[in-house]
Formats: structure tokens, sequence, C-alpha cells
């Protein structure tokens, strides 16, 4: 109940690292709930290529088994959601090129290895 309250309805769950579960909203692309770009840069980063789609609204990161996540993977987590808010605050004085550029950039923005 509590990941079904944080992500903002039905939870769809995402394995992308072997000690994280994503909690992703379920529906959240149909209810056009805004692309969650911190998350797609970590799921990008974890896998070691770029998601080819993107991940809506809310999303929770646990352990397996929504335990705890470990100390690394929630400074790893933190990372990525500063590089990647980083990166967006210089796009309002320099806006990306395009879609490709954007994200190159963003995948770019010294965000850690998984």
């Amino acid at each position: 109940m509590l990941i079904r309250a944080g992500v903002g309805g039905a939870a769809d769950m995402g394995v992308y690292h072997r000690r994280a579960v994503l909690h992703v909203h379920g529906n959240g692309q149909a209810e056009r709930l805004p692309l969650n770009l911190a998350v797609w840069v970590l799921v990008s980063v974890w896998r070691g290529f770029e998601l080819p789609y993107g991940l809506h609204g809310t999303v929770m990161v646990t352990g397996p088994q929504s335990e705890a996540l470990d100390a690394d993977l929630v400074a790893e987590v933190q990372a990525v959601c500063a590089a990647v808010a980083e990166v967006r605050a210089e796009w309002q004085d320099r806006p990306p090129v395009g879609e490709n550029a954007a994200r190159a950039e963003l995948l770019v923005s010294d965000c850690p290895a998984g």
C-alpha cells in the first residue's frame, strides 16, 4: 500500500539492477504523467545503454522484495537525480538543439556508472 501511495496508483515493478527494484506508475504514460528523466537516465546508466522508452510519473526505488535500498545505491540514485536536475537547470538558458542532443547530454552529465 505504501508503494501504491508513493507512485500515485497501481505500480508495475521493473528490475534494471540486480540489487534494486523500480516501482513505476502502472498507467503513467496513458494518464499523461510527466516523463521522469532522472529515472530514465538512472536505468540507462544501470543497463549500459539508452533505454528506448520512457518511464512516467513518480517512481520509487527499493531493494529486492521492497526492502531498504543499500546505501551505495541510495547515493547513486541521489547523484543521478542531482546531475539531471543540474542539466535541466542549464537548459533554461541554453536549450538543447534537439531531442537527440538532449538525450546525449543527459547521459554524459557526470552520472556515476552502475
